[in-house]
């Protein structure tokens, strides 16, 4: 007889990451409800992706290493060895990101490929959120680093002259560059713009390549720092040790913490039994609200190095700390592959009111506005 606490972990991992399922499809029936369906992209570290905005500016020297691997497919979270759901961590905790005294990203080389084509950079500055003419000093003020999870972002392709939103899931080892909130800006192996993840309102289909090691459940959402930060404690990936790096540079000022953090550089990010965040994050608003794509307002404002980047989208989702990021859609059939069959025991009811409170279980709006009926629950209620 199987476990009622397995039926529900096996739930939350399917909803709240949006995994794939794919199930064989006779004649034109369902083909309509297929194509209507999001996608959620897989991009491991190196591809470039759909329509990348320039070419790759990851350093050679930042290429990943043992120890920013993904967990691998067999390691389970917590003391019954039951399957976790994603974690949202806010973008200050120690080891969410990694690097070297060698940067990961070229950040002036980045600048000048965005800014030499007027209509790119253009294109860039409505994904980021940012005025044109701030661009080089929005890109001059992030910090180049390593992601150490995999994490869920809305990324952008330049197509026909505009950012071109999409949903993604980027692996670890991707090199990315990051704003004085902890939130991933660009992703350096296309120069897409990245902001926060959208839930999905209807049916999700993955695309891409997935990797070794890869599990939805394990995917993490890093939401906006509560305050401005000056510094990322990261992990110096050639040494396995924790070392401080100031916002806006690039890895040649790395110093020891202070105040190491009370977990151990190889921690799991992911399990909320060893790491603990510093902090609630701050969310931009409810659940799912917004499309997954469109103009990003602008901001008048011309970062700097070391100054105030501006907001995330008012989009974003609203996801508690140490939480789940709500559920995409219902996940979509692919023509030609296997079944997924939940039994009717396996669906779960939640409250009708979505907007539910941090640290609450939670539940995605449907497009009518009404709850989803999706019950999510919290990594702290896996512990023991």
């Amino acid at each position: 007889m199987r476990s009622p606490h397995r039926r529900r972990y096996v739930t939350l991992a399917v909803l709240s990451a949006g995994i794939l399922i794919t199930a064989g499809c006779g004649g034109d029936e369902g083909g309509e409800d297929v194509a209507s369906a999001e996608e959620l992209l897989l991009q491991p570290a190196a591809d470039p992706g759909p329509d990348p905005f320039t070419r790759s500016t990851v350093s050679p020297d930042s290429l990943m290493s043992p120890a920013v691997r993904p967990p691998s497919p067999d390691a389970r979270g917590g003391a019954s060895g039951t399957v976790r759901t994603p974690r949202a961590l806010p973008g200050s905790t120690p080891g969410l990101y990694g690097g070297t005294s060698a940067a990961s990203c070229e950040v002036e080389r980045q600048t000048r490929l965005l800014t030499q084509d007027r209509t790119k950079a253009r294109a860039f500055a409505e994904g980021a959120g940012v005025t044109q003419a701030s661009v080089p000093d929005f890109l001059r003020g992030l910090t180049p680093v390593v992601l150490r999870p995999d994490i869920r972002v809305t990324s952008h392709g330049y197509r026909e002259g505009s950012a071109a939103a999409f949903q993604s899931v980027l692996q670890a080892g991707t090199a990315v560059m990051v704003d004085n909130r902890g939130v991933p800006r660009v992703r350096c192996a296309d120069g897409s713009p990245l902001s926060p993840p959208i839930a999905a309102k209807g049916s999700v289909r993955y695309r891409g390549a997935q990797w070794k090691g890869y599990q939805p459940e394990r995917v993490v959402v890093i939401n906006r720092s509560p305050e401005v930060i000056t510094s990322l404690i990261i992990v110096d990936l050639a040494a396995n040790t924790w070392v401080e790096r100031q916002i806006g540079t690039e890895g040649r000022r790395d110093k020891p913490p202070q105040v190491p953090p009370r977990y151990g550089p190889e921690a799991d990010i992911t399990d909320p039994e060893a790491v603990r965040p510093p902090g609630p994050g701050m969310p931009e608003a409810p659940a799912g609200v917004g499309p997954a794509s469109g103009d990003a307002p602008r901001d008048r404002s011309t970062p700097g190095r070391g100054r105030a980047v501006p907001d995330q989208r008012r989009d974003a989702p609203l996801v508690p700390d140490d939480g789940v990021l709500p559920p995409d859609g219902p996940v979509e059939p692919e023509p030609g592959g296997g079944d997924l069959a939940l039994s009717d025991e396996d669906i779960l009811t939640g409250p009708d009111d979505p907007a539910a409170l941090p640290g609450d279980e939670l539940s995605a709006p449907s497009p009518d506005g009404g709850g989803s009926g999706d019950e999510l629950i919290g990594p702290d209620a896996f512990a023991g």
